[in-house]
């Protein structure tokens, strides 16, 4: 079944004209020449994208957002206006539109818009898709799960108890109606070694545990875990279960949308301040300053959309025979000036007759620039030494990137996206640096504390 369009414009022309553009992506297109008639069609069928222009004879296209969005959730909407407004465009958020695009908009534009919308719909069916399979799936097996001679119990997002299968109601003494909405976090500890689990009658049995944490709906469990009784056995090994998380489509939305609030509102406030200015009659002087405050901000909320976009679809690798040594050197020299100004020394290790590895130099020239940088940054306060290392262990080229800046905790997820130390960074740094390398079939890590920090990554070598 193909996707279908909805497109709210009560210029006729312009409605068949973008029905007819975006047709070449083999999608059902349907027309509503304001408010009452999109709504009249969408309450008889499900669309994947509308594309709903914000002036409409009966009232503002975006105050169709909420009633389309509640009528079809995976719905998502692109706005389109000749008369762009921070208002319009605050509201637009705010409605979780997916696209809020000026006229006149370019055919490929266009296109590429739309397709994207209908990729992103079509991965919110595909959870939903899931979530439904795995509820059947849970309820096909729940018998399994009550006679599996394991203990077998689930946690909600807050921890809370929700499954408390039939042999931990034997073992235990306690029943189910008992543990059901109880924190349960105390119990299933992973760390590979057996916990006590409390009976009821007193005393206790030695259980390892084995969890898995998965992304669900509303209400359901978050954690499983599988116990196995050791007790009185010297020996035990059992697969553990390792933790596997399904990747949730949402996360990276969330955490891309706060991000775009923080320059938006500062640059809503600033704009504030410049029109108040402006009203004054103010110099050039005291306006001039704002608008590059908001020029900044549109700056930073660019360079958050390039790098998502390079996150979330990296462009193919093109693996060559690479000259680490060289690599390195041209990435200091094109750092050296931000370290001289931030009084860093820069220095370069190689080991004698270092192999040539095999990569996509432009994309770990990538991944060394990100590094270096941020050493920089820890280190433009106080000034200090940045080395770049490499040398052959086996079969790999390993290189290191040290600094002896103040550190940070060895547990912060620093490779995690949008996790970021900064008041400026967008948290997708790391992120892209750990993809890079994984890409490469290499692997990434980093040790710090006070006076060293040591990123180190590996890359295979050349195929000879």
């Amino acid at each position: 079944m193909s996707a279908a369009v909805l497109i709210v414009d009560d210029e006729e022309a312009l409605a068949e004209n973008v029905a007819e553009i975006i047709g070449t992506l083999g999608v059902d297109t349907v027309i509503a020449p304001d408010r009452k008639s999109a709504l009249a069609v969408a309450a008889n069928r499900d669309f994947d994208v509308a594309i709903i222009d914000v002036r409409l004879p009966d009232g503002s296209g975006i105050s169709l957002l909420e009633p389309l969005r509640a009528r079809s959730p995976y719905m998502q909407l692109v706005l389109v206006t000749g008369n762009a407004t921070l208002e319009g465009a605050i509201a637009a958020v705010r409605g979780d539109a997916f696209a809020y695009v000026l006229k006149p908009v370019s055919p490929p534009d266009l296109i590429d818009t739309v397709r994207r919308a209908l990729d992103q719909a079509g991965l919110y069916h595909e959870r939903e898709r899931l979530r439904v399979d795995l509820e059947r799936s849970e309820r096909r097996h729940r018998e399994l799960v009550e006679s599996m001679p394991a203990f077998v119990l689930a946690l909600d997002e807050a921890g809370r108890i929700t499954i408390w299968n039939r042999l931990l109601e034997t073992i235990t003494g306690y029943g189910r109606a008992e543990m059901l909405g109880t924190d349960g976090t105390a119990l299933v500890a992973t760390d590979g070694r057996p916990h006590d689990l409390a009976l009821k009658a007193g005393g206790a049995r030695k259980v390892r545990w084995s969890r898995a944490e998965v992304s669900g709906g509303r209400g359901e469990p978050l954690v499983y875990a599988v116990g196995i009784d050791v007790t009185g056995e010297e020996e035990m090994l059992r697969r553990t279960l390792r933790a596997e998380r399904l990747a949730a489509v949402g996360t990276l939305a969330a955490g891309l949308a706060h991000e775009v609030r923080n320059p938006l509102n500062s640059a809503a406030l600033q704009l504030s301040v410049l029109e108040r200015r402006l009203e004054r009659g103010e110099p050039a002087e005291r306006t001039t300053p704002i608008a590059r405050i908001i020029r900044g901000e549109i700056d930073r909320l660019d360079r958050l959309v390039r790098d998502f976009l390079a996150f979330a679809k990296p462009a193919p690798l093109d693996p060559r025979p690479v000259e680490v040594g060289a690599l390195l050197q041209s990435v200091a020299d094109l750092i050296a000036p931000e370290a001289e100004a931030a009084r860093v020394k820069l220095a370069i290790q190689t080991a004698p007759g270092l192999p040539e590895a095999s990569g996509d130099a432009e994309r770990l020239r990538q991944v060394l620039l990100n590094l270096t940088r941020n050493a920089i940054e820890a280190l433009q306060e106080t000034g200090g030494h940045l080395t770049l290392r490499a040398r052959a262990e086996r079969a790999l080229v390993e290189v290191e990137v040290e600094d002896d800046g103040p550190g940070f905790p060895n547990d912060l997820p620093v490779f995690d996206a949008f996790f970021t130390t900064k008041d400026q960074g967008t948290g997708l740094g790391l992120s892209l640096v750990h993809r890079i390398v994984s890409d490469h079939g290499g692997t990434i890590r980093v040790t710090s504390r006070p006076g060293r920090t040591c990123f180190t990554f590996t890359l295979p070598l050349r195929e000879r």
